[in-house]
């Protein structure tokens, strides 16, 4: 059996976690393994082609090299589980790395975590790596000395202030490496000083192989001086200006984000840039300086709302397909002013854009009558009709905070005819939801659903103008006579469809209008429809056009459901 079959055969035999990493019991593998010489070394290459350096270490204490220790008497052990602590008992031989070396030679991807060890456990681990250099384990004269980890594309590192010397010693052990991710717990970062930031950066710009992903996670929180937190960014940046990066993820709180955009703004190969809130804060978001043709390559923009904003400045981004935005930052609600000309500078420079999420908690003020008629009626979500080929649009807003709670519906819902413009301007779509949440009133503290604005006309519009849609959850505010009026223009959809109606109210004495127009609009088998939940808040009456209506409550929502699925029960039946 050649080797190219067997690697055909074998990976299928490695159990993964659900976070894609090996389990730590691999039988099948291992037992084909002592099989036979043939299917040793395949069966090898695979068991450790993903290793976490924990394991390499049960290599050296199968030898004795490294000791486990438990902490704790044996009273205090009887309460809670004993927590191991690992130290190395004696310095490696030859031998010793020979038979270490014969496993991490094989490794693509590894993480180096943070192990329960002694004080001393990693500056040994680094003085070993050290020595080997001084004594190689293969004596070759005038021939380099072989890397210990020849292999390995991946390295992720869990860092801290006493590891980082390891880190580094196995970066320049690993001349193949062009993916690194720092994915460091944020207690221990708080404290964590700029010198080891600096040496892994330096490392990893010295190793010899530009790095193509970069990704640090979580955010860099610090407290240091300007200085300290310059010289930290300082080292990034030229790192960065070293390699040929596709995708980056970066924090920003304790790194200048302006110089770091301006490192990466002329890579050629960037595609994907995840970006998180930089150390201008709020008030500064036009901060950085960023050429008027940068990043001419990227797709995917991922972040906070401030980071997000602050490269919008550009022009345009011809490439970039998918922008994801958080608005959360620290708790903070972010002013609808922000984010209604920020949504329309999407417009404007990202014509390719294919996905858009937005997800923000709001926060409205009061006005005046001059800045209210400075508002124009294409601002906000309106101006997306800029951006032709979006397929999936997700505007979240959790929570909303407003001196009055219901000027949360003059500022973000639309009405029917302008949901059909955007409708027009987006044939291709898949997918679309507006998500509005509780309205919180800052002076009486009350929390009130917004009420929505579309009508059963928006559905209408959506699925005769978007082929494509199979996802649609614009909160409605829907009514018999306007059920039955849309009814006469209802052009039905072929495939399944996925209405939600989580967020809309309908009139109580209008179910069963609701849920014909309902079932002749989307009257696939497989279509599914979200109705709101008991728990959501709700007006029981409202006031429309000079009349009271009665909102349906959870149950009326129920015999909607249920005479929807008797409709399209009974069509079928027909048909058949």
């Amino acid at each position: 059996m050649v080797d190219d079959l067997k690697w055909l055969i074998f990976p299928h035999l490695l159990v993964l976690e659900e976070n894609g990493q090996p389990c730590g019991e691999q039988t099948d593998l291992k037992n084909l393994a002592v099989t036979c010489r043939g299917f040793l070394e395949v069966a090898l290459d695979v068991l450790w082609r993903q290793a976490r350096f924990d394991r390499l270490m049960q290599v050296w204490k199968a030898r004795g090299v490294v000791d486990e220790r438990y902490v704790g008497d044996d009273s205090w052990r009887t309460i809670y589980p004993p927590l191991r602590t690992m130290e190395f008992a004696t310095t490696p031989t030859i031998e010793d790395w020979q038979r270490f070396e014969y496993y991490a030679r094989r490794i693509r991807r590894m993480q180096l975590e943070y192990l329960p060890a002694s004080t001393n456990f990693w500056s040994a681990f680094a003085s070993a790596v050290l020595n080997r250099a001084i004594h190689p384990t293969v004596q070759i004269e005038e021939s380099p000395i072989p890397p210990i980890f020849p292999k390995i594309k991946s390295l992720e590192c869990d860092l801290r202030e006493d590891n980082f010397d390891a880190c580094v010693r196995v970066i320049n052990e690993s001349p193949s490496l062009d993916s690194f991710a720092l994915f460091a717990d944020p207690g221990h970062v708080l404290e964590l000083p700029s010198e080891p930031w600096v040496a892994v950066f330096s490392s990893l710009g010295n190793h010899g192989r530009p790095l193509k992903n970069l990704a640090i996670r979580p955010r860099m929180y610090g407290t240091e001086a300007r200085d300290a937190m310059d010289a930290k960014t300082d080292s990034l940046a030229q790192l960065i200006r070293q390699s040929e990066l596709e995708e980056v993820i970066l924090p920003g709180d304790a790194i200048r984000v302006e110089i770091i955009a301006s490192a990466m703004s002329y890579i050629p190969t960037l595609k994907l840039l995840e970006v998180w809130n930089h150390w201008n804060g709020p008030d500064e978001p036009d901060a950085v300086p960023i050429p008027h043709d940068a990043f001419p390559s990227l797709e995917c923009l991922r972040g906070d709302i401030i980071a997000v904003a602050s490269l919008l400045v550009i022009p345009t981004f011809p490439s970039l397909a998918k922008l994801m935005i958080q608005g959360e930052v620290g708790g903070a609600w972010m002013a609808w002013p922000f984010v209604r000309e920020m949504i329309g500078t999407i417009a404007q420079s990202c014509p390719a854009l294919e996905v858009l999420h937005l997800s923000v908690n709001l926060c409205f003020r009061e006005t005046n009558d001059s800045e209210s008629a400075r508002r124009t009626t294409t601002s906000g979500f309106s101006t997306l009709q800029g951006c032709p080929r979006l397929k999936d649009v997700l505007l979240d807003f959790p929570k909303t905070l407003s001196p009055n709670a219901r000027s949360i519906e003059d500022g973000i819902n639309l009405s029917d005819a302008q949901w059909e413009q955007l409708a027009e301007a987006w044939p291709d779509l898949t997918s679309v939801r507006l998500c509005m949440g509780r309205c919180e009133d800052d002076r009486e503290f009350e929390p009130i659903c917004p009420r929505p604005r579309a009508t059963l006309r928006t559905i209408s519009s959506f699925l005769r103008h978007c082929p494509k849609l199979f996802s649609f959850g614009v909160p409605i505010l829907a009514r018999g006579e306007e059920a039955r009026t849309a009814l006469e223009g209802v052009s039905p959809t072929q495939g399944p469809t996925r209405l939600d109606f989580r967020g809309s109210w309908i009139d109580k004495e209008d179910t069963q209008d609701v849920a014909l127009f309902i079932a002749s609009q989307s009257p696939h088998q497989e279509t599914e429809i979200r109705i709101p939940q008991p728990e959501e808040p709700y007006e029981p009456r409202l006031h429309v056009g000079g009349q009271t209506i009665e909102v349906a409550q959870y149950e009326g929502w129920q015999e909607i459901k249920h005479l929807v699925e008797s409709a399209r029960t009974k069509t079928q039946a027909r048909r058949l």
